[in-house]
């Protein structure tokens, strides 16, 4: 129980960086939903205009310098640019595509979206992740040793409605997304 709640936590704050950027459109709305098996469910529904004033109470030293870590090699924010820029200025097409016995992953890029898709048949789970370019663009767009949280944010408000992440599975269901209606289901 204790490791959903810590999942679901970071599922939530995840959302709320995400959400940030549906903030400057008062018409739009963000949406969380957590399913979890052991009966748990979580519901967030979040006005973009709110997620703006939360964005902006945050102090600027806590948005600004961030980078990545993988294993045991940090990547900095002006490293991640030169490697999305390649990603970025390359033709729409599979990036990697892995297919062993038990799971799929393919990361692609198509008609100005970055596609992440995830299947792992021992957990009958399913992860696809959709992410526009202007958002990533807005994101890099900060200082060499920063990352712009707020152009984020602009941007995915600028992109609109959609699907970002869906999580299925036989023990969760994760769903995070934009729309205009207020309330959803």
């Amino acid at each position: 129980m204790k490791q959903q709640i810590h999942r679901i936590s970071i599922v939530f704050l995840a959302a709320l960086v995400i959400a940030g950027a549906a903030s400057a459109a008062s018409n739009l709305w963000f949406h969380v939903r957590v399913n979890d098996e052991d009966g748990t469910k979580v519901t967030v529904n979040l006005p973009a205009s709110m997620i703006e004033k939360a964005i902006s109470m945050i102090p600027e030293e806590h948005l600004g310098d961030h980078g990545m870590h993988f294993s045991d090699h940090d990547l900095t924010p002006a490293q991640i640019r030169e490697l999305w820029t390649e990603l970025r200025d390359s033709p729409d097409m599979t990036f990697v595509k892995v297919e062993e016995e038990g799971e799929d992953v393919k990361v692609w890029k198509e008609s100005g979206f970055l596609y992440v898709t995830v299947l792992e048949e021992e957990k009958n789970e399913k992860v696809d992740v959709r992410v526009p370019f202007a958002v990533v663009d807005a994101l890099l767009s900060g200082n060499e040793d920063e990352l712009d949280i707020q152009a984020a944010i602009n941007a995915l408000v600028q992109e609109g409605e959609g699907e970002l992440v869906t999580v299925t599975s036989d023990d969760e269901n994760v769903r995070i997304w934009v729309d205009s209606i207020a309330e959803a289901d």
